[in-house]
């Protein structure tokens, strides 16, 4: 399967279509019936559901055929050898309380090879995706900017752990959304991430991102992307 850049076009109308209907509209505005409260105490909004269900609708008539979806896993999960990744809005708590940091994440994953990752931010319409080892924004190629000082957000553990690595920096908070990090990542607005174990439709799209991206790891850069994969933590920080 080939994916043109028409391809990637049409799943940012897409996106920006559902953004305009679902999520902009609702943002900060969700009534507590409407909230549900799951197994791991994260939260889920109707809107949540309806978005992947739009999404695996749309990309069910693309050909894809097996997902690991957040809100239906494991449902609709057919072939471990291929299958694409979604977290309709990553962010729940802040699309709730009326915080911008949220983000839409798909990835494909092909025999342990990640193929695409797609970043969507719905508040400002931008959509970000990787493929064939080359970082786009709004379909032009993109390179991250040149910082001379880290920005990030640490714990106490993570301070412990990682403060040798970047040094003095710039705290910032928690953004609450793995995929709004990355989005400060690729804008320059942060030079750090950790991922802390995960969920695969949290993980997949940022790690596609970040192995094509100018950032040091802890970790082997050619990853496989199976389900084990949940279960290993990964510090990323730019050279400064």
């Amino acid at each position: 399967m080939t994916f043109s850049d028409q391809f990637f076009i049409d799943i940012h109308i897409f996106l920006s279509k559902i953004s305009n209907e679902y999520i902009l509209p609702n943002k900060g505005k969700i009534n507590l019936s409407d909230i549900k409260v799951k197994n791991d105490n994260s939260k889920a909004t109707i809107y949540d559901n309806k978005i992947e269900e739009l999404l695996i609708n749309y990309f069910k008539k693309k050909n894809f055929n097996s997902f690991i979806a957040e809100e239906s896993f494991p449902e609709f999960f057919t072939d471990k050898s291929k299958y694409l990744t979604l977290d309709p809005i990553d962010g729940t708590n802040n699309f709730i309380n009326g915080v911008d940091k949220i983000a839409i994440m798909i990835s494909y994953v092909e025999n342990e090879k990640l193929i695409f990752s797609i970043i969507y931010n719905p508040i400002k319409n931008d959509f970000y995706h990787v493929t064939d080892n080359c970082v786009f924004k709004n379909f032009k190629p993109h390179t991250l900017k040149s910082l001379d000082n880290h920005i990030g957000y640490l714990s106490e553990i993570g301070l412990t752990k990682f403060s040798s690595l970047v040094g003095n920096f710039i705290n910032q908070e928690k953004s609450r959304s793995i995929g709004y990090d990355l989005i400060q990542i690729l804008e320059g607005d942060r030079t750090f991430i950790i991922i802390h174990k995960g969920k695969i439709w949290d993980i997949f799209p940022v790690l596609g991102f970040l192995n094509n991206v100018n950032f040091n790891s802890l970790n082997e850069k050619n990853i496989q992307f199976n389900l084990n994969l949940s279960k290993d933590s990964f510090f990323y920080y730019a050279k400064i």
